[in-house]
């Protein structure tokens, strides 16, 4: 074992304007695995977390349900804990932005800012409504969107076509307050010049560990573009922290929202006897570990950094950015049906695992990419009880069962098979790299390997009949698998925690990384219980609905209302491209417009690979399109067809090109 290390690790402070939902709780799951992983190796792992709560829709929420913002937070932080608690995320601290603490530390970095030379101030043209006298914030305007035209959107973003804009942009604004048609005025604001920061932000995103191959190249082509600056303050009313020397004016949420990172290490410090310097200090030996979603990576590893740096703070060694939960592959939606809260799974899924199940089912899928994950009714029954029930549950149920009986619930006093031991070694510096690394279901597939080779070694082994003709060797047979499920209960701790939990009650010991060695034998196990108790189509019915399939087909099988005929399938077009050119489309993170040939013709497409590809690595590609497509348009961007790419079981993308180069234009048959 390395030495003993210290980790610092958060997730992302979830908004405290609404309850938490599955993809809340994805972060949160990769997050605590994590986190009792390193614990389960003997390293210092603090696990710190918050909630967001400054910022107009809190106030917006608040207004219209006649409380204050603080009632309002303070119902949301017990909300948050309540469900948080019931997936087992094993918070240190939970606290709140809205603290003394962090009020101090937002003007300590601040005023460090100030000094470096980094803030300047800016008069800007606002909406202001004469009305309610007040400038009116993003969510405090609805309109038209500007890019598609969809009525009531936000001043911020459509939810129709994904555009982002400025609230000055939206078309037939209005006050949300008293729907009064606002006027333009001057306001001044501060803004932080990231633009002076390019050298170090260029050094530090590069530094080895710190990002995700995906997310380097995606926040190098941001930076390429030009670093805009930030504003960093709102004009009141605004539920946030004034900035101290102003009139008026107050911090923007996310100027101190992630300072709750640091207030809550400190909060906890001082409950704890602990000294911050020891955990945020640039000279501590801790690393800083980020779990965050792609959809706030700009703030993260462009505005962060910079607040740190500036005020001499630890700068985080790690990110690990995810990418969003969709439900039946389709984004969560409310009007669908398929938008769950985790209140909702915990109550209406009444299988006493059912929370266990969906930290196992993650786990299964994360990797340290940020391709979106899907949670599907079928596949969360049939990973939970492929691998936890029929593959590990089996062998610890006749494991014991046969201890129980034939050997009065001991470990044999017999010599185990060196082989197996071999191979869960093997296995034990696999399987620990790749949580260390993020590579979760990596992890599982090579847990479940173990699992099935001890099955395997146990039905080829046959106590059943040794134990009458050779009862010293169905000895050796029963002390391997006793030792097996033991480094299996070791490698599942950091996933499920409470199925590892009663492996332990029943050998009587409590498990650290190490203990995966074989080492049991000549003592008395305590009472079996069952590990797993299979999902079944009646536990998932309530939240997921009546189409729960029990026997749910292979992924790449069609059921037979999909089959189509040639025909149908002679309809669609084909063809082989050249991709010339490639640029990201502007206010948008997934999209690139790409500039193809199809022989002598030249046309444009606007495709969802931008977490994916880079515009460099997609230039000079042949690909595969869809020639007949009808043209759309997405974000204001024409697009004339549609790029081909598989999408592959960790969420990635993998744009389809020919095996070697074809002849541009060519038709696929």
């Amino acid at each position: 074992m390395s030495l003993k290390k210290r980790f610092l690790v958060t997730m992302a402070l979830p908004y405290a304007n609404g309850d938490i939902h599955l993809g809340h709780v994805l972060e949160a799951v990769q997050t605590d695995i994590f986190v009792r992983f390193q614990r389960l190796r003997g390293h210092e792992a603090v696990f710190v977390c918050a909630d967001d709560t400054h910022g107009t829709p809190i106030e917006l929420s608040a207004l219209k349900r006649g409380i204050t913002p603080e009632t309002l937070i303070a119902e949301a932080y017990e909300s948050h804990r309540r469900d948080y608690a019931g997936f087992a995320i094993g918070f240190d601290i939970f606290y709140t932005t809205n603290s003394p603490e962090n009020r101090r530390y937002a003007e300590l970095i601040y005023n460090n800012l100030i000094k470096d030379g980094l803030i300047i101030e800016k008069e800007i043209d606002q909406y202001y409504c004469e009305h309610d006298r007040r400038f009116l914030p993003d969510r405090f305007i609805t309109g038209a969107c500007p890019q598609c035209g969809a009525q009531k959107q936000y001043g911020d973003v459509c939810e129709a076509c994904g555009a982002t804009y400025d609230p000055t942009e939206i078309v037939e604004p209005r006050c949300v307050i008293c729907n009064g048609v606002p006027v333009m005025r001057r306001s001044t604001h501060f803004y932080v010049q990231l633009g002076k920061c390019e050298t170090f932000l260029r050094e530090y995103i590069n530094r080895e560990g710190v990002l995700q191959d995906d997310m380097r190249n995606f926040v190098t082509t941001w930076i390429n573009e030009g670093l805009r600056e930030w504003c960093i303050s709102r004009d009141g009313p605004y539920f946030g922290f004034a900035i101290p020397g102003t009139k008026d004016k107050y911090f923007y949420v996310w100027l101190d929202a992630p300072i709750g990172y640091i207030s809550s290490t400190d909060r906890w410090c001082n409950e704890t006897g602990r000294a911050i310097g020891d955990y945020w200090s640039p000279q501590c030996d801790t690393e800083v570990v980020h779990f965050i979603g792609k959809d706030i990576v700009y703030f993260h590893t462009l505005f962060w950094p910079v607040m740190l740096k500036s005020s001499s703070f630890k700068l985080p060694g790690r990110f690990f950015i995810h990418g969003f939960i969709n439900v039946k592959g389709e984004k969560m939606s409310k009007s669908r049906g398929t938008f769950i809260h985790a209140r909702d799974y915990l109550e209406k899924i009444r299988h006493p695992q059912a929370a266990e199940f969906l930290r196992f089912y993650y786990g299964s899928k994360l990797m340290p990419n940020a391709g979106d994950l899907d949670l599907n009714a079928e596949e969360l029954m049939s990973r939970v009880n492929t691998t936890l029930a029929n593959n590990i549950g089996n062998l610890h149920h006749r494991t014991a069962v046969f201890c129980d009986r034939s050997f009065g619930g001991m470990v044999p006093d017999a010599p185990w098979d060196e082989a197996i031991a071999a191979e869960v070694e093997a296995a034990a510096a696999a399987i620990e790299g790749h949580f260390d690394r993020g590579e979760y279901k990596l992890a599982v597939e090579r847990i479940h390997a173990l699992g099935n080779r001890g099955n395997k070694y146990y039905q080829d082994g046959k106590p059943w009949e040794l134990v009458k003709s050779a009862p010293q060797n169905a000895a050796v047979v029963m002390v391997t698998c006793v030792n097996l499920m033991k480094a299996l209960a070791v490698f599942l701790k950091p996933v499920v925690p409470a199925l590892s939990g009663r492996i332990e009650r029943k050998l009587g010991m409590t498990l650290a990384w190490n203990d995966y060695a074989f080492s049991l034998r000549n003592i008395k196990m305590g009472p079996t219980e069952k590990l797993v108790r299979p999902l079944e189509t009646a536990d998932l019915e309530p939240l997921f609905g009546a189409s729960v399939n029990e026997s749910p087909a292979a992924e790449d099988a069609s059921a037979p209302d999909d089959l189509i005929d040639i025909d149908t399938f002679g309809k669609v077009q084909l063809k082989v491209a050249d991709v010339v050119a490639a640029e990201p489309v502007p206010k948008s993170k997934k999209l690139l417009r790409l500039q193809i040939e199809l022989g002598a013709e030249k046309r444009q497409i606007v495709a969802g690979i931008a977490v994916h590809y880079t515009p460099e690595s997609i230039v000079g590609k042949q690909i595969v399109v869809v020639a007949n497509l009808k043209p759309a348009k997405l974000c204001g961007e024409v697009s004339q067809g549609m790029v081909l790419a598989a999408k592959n079981a960790d969420g990635s993308l993998v744009v389809v090109s020919p095996e070697r180069q074809g002849t541009s234009g060519a038709r696929v048959a």
